[in-house]
């Protein structure tokens, strides 16, 4: 079986060889100049793509220019407004990331607009939706490359999905452009983008020039040939090799970056079975008039299969994502199909028949490592479709908090136990304080007397112990801390450590929050909404679970504070949209199987499984 080789492996290589970041350290700058940025790309360029383009885009002999600026506007007004809305609470601290990102935007508005513009000029674009064959573009395009160099030991598999692909008006060839938001390592930018030429070299297109586009601080696009990128080419397949362990050698140096580690979930092998499965899948949008075709074959997941589908011209997405019923019925499936969109792909997710659990002892070596002093603040959240792990920064704005909701079975106490032992296995108890509240009395027995617990040792049960009291404890810490760093010099707890400080991070996990409301709801909201908008710096964190997220819980302390969301599987479409501002949760398998959300849209994870017995020697150890 070929070795899989996600595009973001060899990214980060490429990275640390420049000296530069890499992808695998999370902030909300990346974030907000990534997620939302490609989002909105992805929607201009998307199935509704001429709906945006007859709003957006003026007629008659407009220049350039003025499109440019209708594109702005349209982006402005529809696209990043409701966005930034909705992710209010990600971005109270994040002036300087909005701004970034508009930035970006009106690049984007503007390097688009020539384009559309070029191709209108000469009759190869039509906003009214008839014609427009000669200009072809897709934003977000799968890609594959398979290879098999002489004196390899097995095949490699390089797969990822490039920013936009497109072919002009009159040519056979389809170029390839690389969209970047900010500044970064020119020569790992081109590394990549080239690494996306080759992929799409693989299939059957026939390649073009590349182009490298910078928005910030101002629009820069090169364009590079095929003949220019031969030698860029070379190094990547010796790269590629190396990091796949597929070079037959001597034991690699201290100082050699580690073999690829294998996804933790392998792929079904009857493939044959998931094709057929695709097959019957289409039908059933064809019989019922919404015809749409496979984009590839499906992703495997260790909970569910991915099928990308295209829907056909003319076919709305969301008369798609109204079959699910009826694909549930006629596929004789357990469970109704989940059909979203993921990027600016129409995906449909359906249950494997031989799910596979995510056990954390498979996954525990792709945590960051342990800083003696500073610790960790990163938390494990599930694993992708990748197979690689999705982490939390507790130290980031855009997950400092984190709200979890699931009903009975959707696997919420193994989530919050998986994500208190990923802060253990990565911390000492003097990096790390837990506070735990515990209503249900059996979720934490484990971590009972743990040198990781905050005070007293205790596990905080509401019945003996007054939760308002509780919090008012972490209200008076957080606020002692915030003399300290003042009398420091310092304005959060990082800087504190780096300059000789010793203060560990506290992590309060509440498993059942509702419970907590009944007697001194007021109270508790005020202390939640206190410690969500200044405990961050402080290094004071809450992590609240809660199995029903109904309006009463969610709206006003949580919904305005608590940022980042954990949704496994709830009762009830209305739960879904109160957690995640969209429906969808209501339709996850359990088990693990999540959707989360901090800054742009949910993504689908699964959660990890922590057995007793490992859960006894990580708690009862530490």
């Amino acid at each position: 079986m070929p070795v899989q080789l996600p595009v973001r492996q060899v990214r980060d290589e490429i990275l640390r060889a420049a000296g530069g970041p890499v992808y695998g350290l999370p902030s909300s700058s990346s974030r907000l100049a990534g997620a939302l940025f490609h989002e909105i790309f992805g929607d201009l360029l998307g199935s509704d793509a001429r709906l945006h383009a007859r709003a957006a885009l003026p007629g008659g002999n407009a220049s350039a220019e003025e499109w440019s600026a209708g594109l702005r506007d349209h982006i402005y007004r529809l696209l990043l407004g409701p966005r930034i809305e909705a992710n209010q609470a990600a971005l109270q601290t994040a002036t300087k990331e909005v701004m970034d990102l508009w930035d970006s935007l009106k690049g984007l508005a503007q390097w688009l607009a020539t384009i559309l513009h070029e191709a209108w000029r000469t009759g190869a674009f039509s906003t009214s939706g008839d014609g427009g064959e000669g200009l072809m573009i897709s934003a977000e395009e799968p890609l594959t490359w398979r290879l098999q160099e002489p004196g390899w030991t097995d095949s490699v598999d390089v797969t990822g999905v490039a920013d936009v692909v497109f072919r002009l008006p009159g040519s056979d060839r389809w170029c390839v452009a690389e969209l970047k938001t900010g500044q970064s390592a020119r020569e790992a930018d081109l590394a990549q983008a080239c690494l996306y030429h080759q992929m799409l070299a693989a299939g059957e297109r026939t390649p073009g020039s590349l182009a490298l586009i910078h928005f910030r601080p101002q629009l820069e696009q090169k364009v590079f040939s095929p003949r220019e990128l031969r030698p860029v080419e070379a190094r990547l397949k010796a790269l590629i090799g190396r990091l796949a362990g597929v070079i037959p050698g001597p034991e690699p140096a201290a100082h050699a970056p580690a073999p690829t580690p294998q996804p933790a979930v392998q792929p079904a092998a009857n493939k044959q079975e998931h094709a057929e499965l695709g097959r019957r899948l289409v039908a059933v949008f064809r019989e019922y008039n919404s015809p749409a075709e496979l984009l590839g074959d499906p992703i495997v997941g260790p909970a569910f299969l991915r099928f990308p589908v295209q829907p056909a011209r003319g076919v709305r997405p969301e008369s798609v994502r109204k079959l699910a019923g009826a694909v549930q019925l006629r596929l004789g499936l357990q469970a109704p199909p989940f059909i979203h969109t993921a990027g600016s792909r129409l995906v449909v997710d359906v249950a494997r028949p031989d799910r596979e659990p995510v056990l954390f002892a498979a996954v525990r070596g792709q945590l960051p490592a342990a800083d003696p002093i500073l610790g960790c603040s990163q938390l494990p959240v599930g694993l992708d479709l990748e197979g690689n792990l999705r982490m939390a920064d507790l130290a980031d704005s855009a997950d400092c908090h984190l709200l979890v909701a699931g009903a009975t079975g959707s696997g919420k106490t193994e989530w919050l136990r998986a994500m208190i032992a990923g802060l253990l296995v990565t911390n000492t108890p003097q990096t790390l304080q837990l506070l735990l509240v515990d209503p249900k009395r059996n979720a934490f027995n484990d971590l009972a007397g743990s040198p990781y617990l905050w005070g007293d040792r205790r596990i905080i049960y509401p019945d003996e112990v007054q939760p308002v009291g509780v919090f008012d404890r972490l209200v008076d810490e957080m606020e002692k801390r915030y003399r300290v760093f003042q009398a420091a010099g310092v304005d959060h707890l990082a800087e504190l450590q780096r300059s000789g400080g010793r203060l560990p991070r506290i992590v309060c996990v509440c498993e059942e929050y509702a419970d907590l409301l009944f007697g001194d709801r007021k109270e508790i909201e005020e202390r939640i909404r206190r410690l969500g908008q200044k405990a961050r710096a402080a290094g004071i964190h809450l992590v609240l679970a809660v199995q029903q997220p109904s309006r009463e819980i969610v709206k006003g302390a949580l919904q305005a504070n608590i940022p980042a969301r954990v949704g496994l599987r709830v009762t009830s479409r209305i739960e879904s949209k109160m957690l995640l501002d969209r429906s969808g949760a209501e339709d996850l398998l359990g088990d693990g199987d999540l959707l989360f959300k901090d800054i742009g849209e949910p993504v689908r994870l699964q959660g990890l499984y922590l057995p007793p017995a490992e859960r006894r020697v990580i708690f009862g150890g530490a």
